[in-house]
């Protein structure tokens, strides 16, 4: 492609007023998915100091290589549309580099953001000048698989950063980040002026308010106006009779948003009602205009709820349009009016954006459960989820990463938040924080403050500082406890009733602070489930003892009302009446539901398994686990083997420990029991015992896939005699010993282990380690080694039982999850299990008594389709190291879950065509829940 060359010159240096302002006159040739843009840009120096140099965003050349950070982002978040797209489907700014006008000034990408443009000036720009620039370049649109934005299969356009943007310059420091697909792009409030040209067929949408629009016989013609904006985004579309647009209170909606079942009036009713709710709580919009299209409220959904189908939607006629326009809705007016910078500052957007959210709920909906109306019908209204109010959601899945130990403090930047939490779990954090401190203020403190941080005019940048000073200004009580510990700390919080002491008129009560979290906590006084008394106790930093009046009370609880999202409620009850009666009643309860912090719950639910020798398992799995983890869990499955007519299951125990201090790579400690019995051939059981101790390893970036962990484990086996092979210890205790690391990357997975086994018969020590890697060219190279001594080993004579497999472990520890784990022939002796020495084909010698080095290697011919091959040495007691090899065809249709293996040549010969061929290729079949759940949810933790 042709570079069109860039002028830059120095029309006038000037003072006006404090405002950039830029015209763009905007060609689109749709036959090169092209924008040709002629830009004059007014830069106006509103700081005290004097510039050298300023910065213009270009995020549309974040899609121009797969090594941008927009790219590298959706490798770690194993997103591999871009990395696989061709260059055509890629997008670009095509803009000359370099110096200009006798090197006056000079373009250039900063090192790290080539989705950025530096302009230097051989003379600086002084405070309150102004400079005028035009710039001449190309836009190559990508496609809109990457992010939403850009061609779609139709041939339209949607666009979202397609021209230069001036940066923002404050406190003496430029706020400029590259393009991460994070939806936070920061642009200087700018005046625009937009002339757009198309070919004929086309029309056109935009947040920049439309002047007019024309069709000539060459193409459209389309004009566009509108001051202090922040972006400009650009629909340029074959039909927009999908948008329509409302007059309401405060605002003229423009959205494609729609439901086909609600009238055009009743839409206009919800909307109103939403945009007069947010001019109340904020306050008026700047500019009328607000655009809303799909692509913008599929940025930021409401997950799950407003994509229930029709025939399944439990909620009342529109309530999934009106909720899917107050999201959006509230989102753009509080990008519009609270101008903070969105990745250094994220909390404060979509912490607001929330908690508006959740205030509309309780004032419009008060009543609606999150099951809407299948509260009531039978089967399902005895579930806690049923019975929750629909703003109980949050809490709930904030919880989920609390209780992994993967919370983050809210003033994290947006980038470096794990996809969870920056989805989900911050934003509902911070909501909940809001709706706290406005329970523990008891004024209007919290919405004054919220309207004054509210200012569509504004263009100086605010942060928490400015939200703190404000928010104390309008009230004597103390919010220091909300930024210094809320905010900043991704600590657990927790309190616990330590004791209590009773009299025939109060009770005294010594509360516990279980984290290092110190902000206010709310005591209560109950009759049965109806609140008496609610106070407030700050400062709380170890043991506290408050006294409390019993009138009419029967109960005392921490957070009952469960304003803040707590670690753990379970021991935040105390009943004041005499014996029997227990704090937390036992509850069991079919299949797993939400926590009742009030009881201890046992949840029972079916459990069907299948192995090849005791066929069908049919049981029942007694835990206390329910959707959110916990420290301490237990788990009885007992279940009957319909093949093998034999009682089967298994038992386990296990404790979690998290470790929150984050500058410790340290981040959490396991260990527990467990024991199982199945049968491993016909009418032949096991029983296995085991107990263990993990010491898992995170870094302070929790952004990184990197893991490392140090496992101790001893296994203790006890086995039925074969009478078909007798062996003279069928039963052994071993003693193991590993330590992985991992850092499994969509473009580079690495991976080692060294592990050791040690038993009274034998001791070994073992090297694994896994290598991919995948190319620009988006073929792949996998790599895997293997090595494998016996330090001592006095097992030969009971065969190769303990013995390195080339192609197929014993599994002696019963750690895989073998079908058939001891067929020698048919379907199931086919399964593969990448393991010891990992090779497909089965050759000769199978075992190795004494060492074992191999390697497995593949390479992508086209798409799913690789070569694959394995070679290696094999070293038995009294014969020489055998070398071996294989080679195949891998059809890696999902890998590590599901994968065929075809066998060419070999040791053996060419394998392909010598008899019973089919029964030599080999499979990967994963049937295992927790692995398919795992290949869904490693983007998002």
């Amino acid at each position: 492609m042709n570079r069109i060359s860039t002028i830059i010159f120095l029309l006038v240096t000037i003072c006006a007023h404090a405002q950039h302002s830029t015209k763009l006159n905007v060609v689109l040739n749709d036959s090169l998915d092209q924008l040709q843009i002629e830009q004059e840009l007014k830069y106006h120096n509103t700081s005290a100091d004097e510039l050298s140099e300023i910065y213009l965003l270009d995020w549309a050349n974040a899609f121009s290589s797969t090594e941008t950070p927009l790219a590298v982002r959706f490798a770690e978040d194993f997103k591999n549309r871009f990395q696989f797209s061709s260059d055509d489907r890629k997008g670009e700014t095509d803009i000359a580099l370099g110096s200009y006008f006798d090197d006056l000034y000079t373009l250039s990408r900063p090192e790290g953001h080539p989705d950025v443009i530096k302009v230097t000036f051989k003379e600086t720009i002084k405070a309150g000048e102004i400079r005028f620039f035009k710039f001449n370049y190309a836009v190559t649109i990508p496609d809109d698989d990457f992010t939403g934005y850009g061609k779609n299969s139709a041939g339209e356009y949607s666009l979202k950063y397609w021209y230069l943007h001036p940066a923002v310059y404050s406190d003496s420091e430029w706020n400029i980040y590259s393009h991460k697909a994070l939806n936070d792009f920061l642009g200087s409030p700018t005046d625009f002026k937009i002339s757009l040209k198309t070919p004929t067929g086309f029309d056109a949408i935009s947040a920049v308010k439309k002047l007019s629009g024309e069709a000539k016989e060459d193409g459209n013609y389309f004009e566009f106006e509108e001051n202090h904006l922040k972006e400009a985004p650009l629909y340029i579309l074959k039909n927009t009779e999908r948008y329509k647009t409302y007059k309401v209170t405060g605002a003229d909606v423009i959205t494609d948003l729609d439901d086909d079942k609600l009238a055009f009036e009743i839409k206009m009713i919800f909307i109103n009602r939403v945009a007069a709710f947010l001019q109340e709580k904020l306050g008026e919009r700047r500019n009328r205009g607000v655009l809303i299209s799909d692509r913008f409220y599929r940025e930021n959904p409401v997950y799950g709820l407003s994509s229930l189908p029709d025939f399944i939607n439990p909620y009342p006629d529109g309530f999934t349009y009106e909720i899917k326009i107050l999201k959006a809705l509230t989102r753009k007016w509080i990008e519009d009016g609270i101008y903070v910078n969105p990745r250094e500052d994220f909390w404060m957007q979509q912490s607001l954006m929330v908690y508006l959210m959740m205030q509309y709920q309780e004032q419009y909906y008060p009543d609606l459960k999150i099951s809407g109306k299948l509260e009531n019908i039978w089967g399902l209204r005895g579930f806690n989820a049923s019975q929750m109010m629909f703003n109980d959601q949050y809490p709930l899945l904030y919880l989920n990463t609390a209780r992994i130990n993967l919370d983050q403090a809210l003033d994290t930047p947006s980038d470096e938040l794990i996809k969870y939490n920056e989805q989900l779990a911050a934003p509902y954090k911070g909501a909940l924080g809001l709706r706290y401190l406005n329970e523990y203020l008891g004024d209007r403190s919290l919405s004054a403050t919220l309207k004054k941080l509210y200012d569509p005019s504004r263009s100086k940048l605010i942060d928490a500082s400015y939200f703190r000073n404000e928010l104390q200004s309008y009230t004597t009580n103390e919010v220091d406890w909300f930024f210094d510990e809320y905010i900043t700390s991704h600590e657990r919080m927790d309190w616990k009733i330590k004791r209590m002491k009773k009299t025939k008129d109060s009770v005294t009560v010594t509360i516990k602070n279980k984290s290092d979290v110190v902000i206010p906590v709310s005591l209560y006084t109950l009759q049965n489930d109806s609140i008496v008394e609610r106070r407030f106790i700050n400062g709380i930093e170890q043991d506290t003892t408050v006294t409390l009046s019993r009138k009419r009370a029967n109960r005392i609880a921490i957070n009952y009302e469960k304003l803040i999202p707590e670690f753990n409620q379970r021991d935040n009850y105390r009943t004041l009446k005499g014996f029997p009666s227990l704090n937390r009643p036992i509850e069991f309860r079919l299949i797993k539901d939400v926590e009742d912090p009030e009881r201890s719950q046992v949840f029972l639910i079916p459990d069907l398994q299948y192995n090849l020798y005791d066929g069908i398992t049919i049981g029942s799995r007694f835990y206390n686990g329910n959707l959110l983890s916990k420290p301490f869990r237990y788990s009885l499955k007992p279940a009957y083997g319909l093949g093998s007519n034999k009682l089967v299951g298994s038992i386990g125990f296990q404790y979690t420990h998290p470790l929150q201090d984050r500058n410790e790579r340290l981040y959490q400690v396991q260990y527990g029991l467990s024991g199982n019995t199945y049968s491993y051939d016909n009418d032949l059981m096991y029983r296995r015992a085991t107990g263990w101790l993990v010491l898992s390893y995170r870094p302070e970036d929790l952004r990184s896939n990197k893991r490392q962990s140090l496992r101790f484990r001893n296994v203790f086996v006890d086995r039925d005699r074969s009478p078909l092979s007798e062996v003279d210890e069928p039963d052994y205790n071993v003693f193991n010993l590993s330590f992985t690391h991992s850092d499994p990357n969509f473009r580079r997975f690495f991976k080692y282990d060294v592990g050791a086994q040690v038993s009274s018969e034998f001791s070994k020590a073992t090297f694994e380690l896994e290598w991919r890697k995948l190319f620009k060219d988006s073929r792949q190279l996998n790599f895997r080694f293997y090595a494998g001594t016996f330090l001592h080993n006095n097992t030969t004579r009971n065969g190769n039982f303990f013995s390195f497999a080339l192609d197929r472990p014993t599994d002696y520890l019963f750690d895989f999850n073998y079908y058939g784990r001891s067929e020698d022939s048919g379907l199931f002796s086919q399964q593969l299990i990448i393991a010891e020495g990992g090779f497909k084909s089965q050759l000769k010698p199978a075992f190795a008594n004494q060492w074992i080095t191999t390697a497995n290697t593949s390479y992508s011919i086209w798409q799913w389709i690789f070569a694959y091959g394995d070679a290696g040495f094999v070293k038995n007691r009294n014969d020489g190291a055998q070398f071996v090899y294989d080679s195949g065809i891998r059809l890696n249709l999902l890998q590590d879950y599901f994968e065929l293996y075809f066998p060419v040549y070999s040791t053996n010969g060419w394998e392909i065509g010598q008899q019973n061929y089919d029964q030599k290729i080999r499979f990967i079949v994963s049937l295992d829940i927790d692995t398919f759940v795992g290949l869904f949810t490693r983007r998002w933790y």
